[in-house]
C-alpha cells in the first residue's frame, strides 16, 4: 500500500509505501507530520540531484521552520522507468555535493 503517490516535478510518478514511511518514521521521528512538506519537495523543489553512485534522486527543498529550525528537508527517490519510490527523507543543515549531478535548480534560488 502507498502512503501517497504524487508526480514530481521530472514528471515521474512517484510513490511512498508503507514499508518505507515506517522506515523513515522510525529513523527521523521530526519527520512525523511532514508528509504534506515531503510531497511539497517532490511537486516542487528547489534542486534535484542526481548520484551515479547510488543510481538515485535527491529532490531538496529549503524551509525557514521546520520542527528542528531551518533546514532542507532531502527526499531520496530511485526512478524506474516513468515511475519511482522514495528511500528515504530527513532534515539537514548543508547538502553534499560532491560526486552528484544538477538535474534541476530553482531560478534564482541562493540559499546552498
Amino acid at each position: 500500500m502507498s502512503i501517497f503517490e504524487v508526480t514530481s516535478k521530472l514528471g515521474r510518478k512517484l510513490r511512498l509505501t508503507e514499508i518505507q514511511w515506517a522506515h523513515i518514521s522510525y529513523k527521523h521521528p521530526e519527520l512525523n507530520n511532514q508528509l504534506q512538506r515531503m510531497i511539497s519537495v517532490l511537486e516542487n523543489p528547489d534542486f534535484i540531484y542526481y548520484s551515479s553512485n547510488d543510481d538515485c534522486y535527491q529532490y531538496i527543498k529549503y524551509f525557514e521552520q521546520t520542527p528542528i529550525s531551518k533546514k532542507y528537508l532531502l527526499v531520496i527517490v530511485r526512478h524506474l522507468n516513468s515511475e519511482g519510490f522514495v528511500i528515504t527523507a530527513f532534515f539537514c543543515s548543508k547538502i553534499k555535493k560532491t560526486q552528484k549531478e544538477v538535474i534541476y535548480e530553482k531560478e534564482n534560488f541562493h540559499k546552498l
